[in-house]
């Protein structure tokens, strides 16, 4: 299966989490080695390993793994993995362009539901876990009161706060924030630059104070037209 890497996302240094699109569909799928051998930084392009944002990639026999909503898992073989190419930078932002959508039900389907200022699916519901976004007024992105990078999202009459897990605005560690990354990717957003967001929602968890299990929406890449490509959003 070839694919081209959009979504690089950071959990529990070492580990992230991978997901790509298919090139002549424009379906999403996360390869994964399952929950009880998780991918680790040692995979990113980097490190030495296959995976970059914008890497064309044949990642060999995959099998299919679905659990909603993520119906995109696939297992696959990281060393069976063989970088084929690399897309330009107009070539890869005309892929996103081109699948991308412009509201986020159209993405996770009406199971997507707000909570307070963030949104979510309840555990094991939805068809879905994986997209792009077309950002139709300009987003910001703050650091919170818990050093917590989050991206304020201004879309129909309440803006939203999700949570920002692109493994390039942080450190190895996945703790310390790449603050002049962060101040770089703001001062553009401001400007204008076109953004597509690479959406997902994350495995399910009990929040505080809540009382059930949820896929919480969150950003797992930031795309800017006027530097689609790099090791910097």
């Amino acid at each position: 299966m070839r694919v081209v890497i959009n979504h690089l996302t950071r959990m529990e240094a070492p580990r992230i989490c991978i997901a790509a699109i298919t090139p002549d569909t424009g379906r999403h799928i996360r390869p994964t080695t399952g929950r009880l051998h998780p991918l680790t930084r040692d995979l990113l392009a980097e490190q030495g390993g296959p995976f970059d944002i914008g890497a064309l990639v044949e990642l060999g026999a995959t099998k299919p793994d679905p659990e909603p909503p993520e119906m995109e898992d696939r297992l696959f073989w990281p060393d069976r993995v063989q970088v084929v190419g690399r897309l330009s930078p107009s070539r890869y932002l005309q892929l996103l362009r081109g699948h991308a959508q412009e509201r986020l039900q159209t993405i996770f389907g009406d199971e997507l539901v707000r909570h307070a200022r963030n949104y979510a699916v309840d555990k094991g519901c939805g068809n879905a876990s994986l997209g792009i976004l077309r950002v139709r007024r300009r987003p910001d992105l703050v650091i919170d009161r818990f050093g917590k990078l989050r991206l304020r999202l201004n879309e129909g009459t309440r803006s939203a706060s999700l949570p920002v897990t692109d493994v390039r605005f942080v450190e190895a560690d996945h703790k310390t924030i790449k603050t002049e990354v962060v101040a770089d990717v703001k001062a553009r957003m401001k400007a204008g630059v076109e953004v597509l967001l690479m959406v997902g929602l994350a495995r399910a968890f009990q929040s505080s104070g809540d009382d059930s299990e949820r896929h919480w929406l969150q950003v797992n890449g930031i795309c800017m037209a006027d530097r689609p490509l790099g090791e910097s959003p």
